[in-house]
């Protein structure tokens, strides 16, 4: 008996290899559109700082969008010892013992900073209540976050430059 190999029909070939590259098109294009979804995510990510400023000026603390996309402010949290806050004049009040008026803020919640665009959240003009809210800031443990979100969704709590994954609730 003579061994044959068996023998395969023409059609039935190139319907395999016409399976076998559609299914291998199939996986490219989904790995291609992994790829242009992360581009377009860090095409469009924000970095949110805020760094504090004294000296003959005053005190003022300057929040900057130092990415390439907008930033959405979803929150702004204010602490003093882990006590939250909900306005400046409640968290001074605290810091001095008194009340008083020589100062100005922003609202930074609810705004979208533009990629190089810098504010103040707020800002302290006498030079002697500055360095009296400095002093009394610096022997406490003061928290300013703020929860901020790209256009994609994916969110960020900074604390000044230490820049955390968050959800913002």
């Amino acid at each position: 008996m003579k061994f044959r190999f068996p023998t395969i029909k023409t059609e039935l070939a190139v319907a395999f290899a016409a399976i076998f590259v559609s299914t291998a098109t199939l996986f490219v294009y989904v790995y291609q559109a992994r790829i242009m979804q992360t581009q377009q995510q860090v095409a469009v990510w924000p970095y949110v700082e805020w760094l504090p400023s004294w000296g003959d000026h005053g005190l003022y603390v300057e929040v900057s969008n130092k990415g390439i996309g907008p930033a959405l402010v979803k929150k702004v949290t204010l602490k003093l010892d882990g006590k939250e806050f909900n306005s400046l004049s409640e968290m001074f009040e605290v810091l001095t013992d008194s009340t008083f008026q020589n100062y100005g803020y922003s609202t930074i919640q609810g705004r979208v900073i533009a990629p190089g665009e810098h504010m103040r959240a707020f800002e302290i003009w006498d030079k002697a209540t500055a360095d009296r809210i400095r002093a009394a800031l610096t022997k406490r443990n003061f928290e300013y976050e703020i929860c901020y979100c790209s256009v994609f969704n994916d969110c960020w709590l900074s604390n000044g430059t230490q820049i955390t994954e968050s959800n913002c609730d």
